[in-house]
């Protein structure tokens, strides 16, 4: 099986991102997935007595100079310990970032508006149940209400009974306690830190009226945008800026949190091929999948002044 469509990377830094998964009662939380094995650099310490045995099983996941680990261990007791910088092994439980695609869909929106021009409500509703008000704002049409001539909200994101031609997804994020500059990396993880807060709502004398916890995650992954089909340069052009408008994740940006620092970007043409390896000894043949991408950076330029041309 092979498929080729086109992508575009994006590596962010999350300052404590909230989006909201789940919640319990008064909490909220991520999402939980199972536990990942990773490996890091960590330190250990080896009994002198045994230190050349240690040495011969792992010989390649050790870091330090063989020759200095002997002249430490030289003249020691054999129960002494000498300590080593290797490789270690470890479990993270994996989470799900989500909210990014929404985080998408609003920055265009926002784009939109300023420009003045008509884009899909994400409703078919056309007031809100007992105030009777209008749930649209300007510039702001029912979904699907455009008709023959799509709004770009339509294009890039579909509606009911319309596919998006874009899938929006993330690395999984990992838990971890470790340095994240000794984690090894692996495609598909990121590595982050994950808190759990406890706030309360008060009254102005600061009595608690309210008590709830949120948890966050702080650290840096990276999302992606495929497409199932080629968009015209334009509207390509408008989602990449939709994308550099995004300056928040989940919930709480008025205290502070949320806030997305963007690293860097890619637009690539990715071959992705899934083929039949080799038997693996008890009757069953493994699957091999492939990727192979190709840079197609200068795209970039080209579609956000195909946009900046288009209105």
């Amino acid at each position: 099986m092979k498929n080729e469509f086109n992508r575009i990377s994006v590596k962010v830094q999350a300052w404590w991102a909230k989006p909201l998964n789940s919640s319990s009662g008064k909490s909220s939380y991520l999402m939980r997935g199972g536990e990942i094995p990773y490996q890091y650099i960590g330190k250990t310490n080896v009994k002198v007595a045994e230190l050349e045995d240690f040495l011969r099983q792992n010989k390649d996941s050790i870091f330090d100079d063989f020759n200095d680990l002997r002249v430490k261990a030289e003249g020691k007791k054999a129960d002494a310990k000498v300590q080593l910088t290797i490789l270690k092994d470890d479990k993270g439980v994996s989470r799900v970032v989500k909210g990014i695609r929404g985080a998408i869909r609003h920055s265009i929106m926002n784009i939109l508006h300023q420009k003045g021009i008509d884009y899909c409500s994400p409703t078919l509703k056309e007031r809100f149940q007992g105030t009777g008000k209008s749930t649209l704002l300007e510039h702001e049409h029912l979904m699907g209400a455009c008709g023959e001539n799509p709004c770009a909200i339509r294009q890039l994101f579909g509606m009911l009974g319309e596919e998006s031609p874009i899938r929006v997804w993330s690395d999984a994020i990992i838990q971890t306690d470790k340095p994240l500059d000794k984690i090894t990396k692996q495609t598909g993880l990121s590595f982050v830190y994950i808190s759990t807060e406890n706030r309360h709502s008060s009254r102005r004398d600061k009595k608690p009226l309210q008590d709830f916890s949120e948890q966050y995650f702080s650290g840096e992954f990276q999302f992606y945008v495929e497409f199932s089909k080629e968009l015209p340069q334009w509207l390509l052009g408008l989602l990449v800026k939709g994308i550099f408008g995004i300056t928040h994740l989940g919930r709480g940006g008025k205290s502070g949190y949320g806030r997305l620092e963007m690293r860097d970007i890619s637009f690539e043409r990715v071959v992705f091929e899934r083929k039949l390896g080799q038997e693996n000894g008890n009757g069953k043949i493994a699957i091999i999948e492939e990727e192979r991408a190709e840079n197609l950076n200068e795209e970039l330029s080209k579609v956000r002044k195909a946009w900046q041309n288009h209105n």
